[in-house]
């Protein structure tokens, strides 16, 4: 898989993050002493999902919160 961007994979888990909160999300436990990786339940858990290419995300995306840019208000063409 490409990685480019904020695009990542872990090396503990290998798992492949969309952005560097979505990886940092996925990580719990106090450094240097029980820090791990969470498991995919948990990450379903705390509303984090796979994105269509497969990458984890924060949190599933609603259509609704994006324009479609193809029913974006036209200017009538008798407007000068």
């Amino acid at each position: 898989m490409k990685l480019t961007g904020m695009r990542n994979q872990c090396q503990g888990c290998k798992q492949y993050f969309n952005s560097n909160h979505a990886f940092d999300k996925h990580r719990v436990g106090k450094h240097g002493s029980d820090r791990r990786c969470r498991t995919t339940e948990e990450m379903l858990e705390l509303g984090m999902s796979l994105n269509s290419a497969n990458f984890w995300i924060t949190e599933k995306r609603d259509a609704k919160h994006f324009m479609d840019l193809r029913e974006a208000e036209q200017p009538d063409d008798d407007e000068g």
